[in-house]
């Protein structure tokens, strides 16, 4: 077996829906503390960033897997469809 880790060719839309709700949350939290609608914006601006930072890695995560599966979609023996699981530095 391969013992370098291998890409996905599958995408998982609840990976897009939790990432897209995560920065629409970001641009309702920017848009409160902009407007004053909040008693603590600076709590505001944080929540949004790290919301963003969050959201925007989920989303590119299954961006790259959906990029993979339309690059190899003639050839899905390269795909990986096993869960990763972990070595612990023990070769097989």
């Amino acid at each position: 077996m391969d013992q370098e880790k291998r890409p996905r060719g599958n995408v998982n839309y609840v990976w897009v829906l939790a990432g897209g709700y995560l920065v629409y949350t970001a641009v309702q939290l920017f848009i409160g503390a902009a407007k004053g609608e909040t008693n603590y914006p600076a709590l505001g601006i944080i929540g949004g960033v790290v919301f963003v930072i969050a959201g925007g890695l989920m989303l590119w995560r299954e961006w790259k897997a959906y990029k993979f599966a339309v690059d190899h979609k003639d050839d899905p023996t390269t795909w990986s469809d096993e869960p990763e699981a972990e070595n612990n530095g023990e070769d097989e």
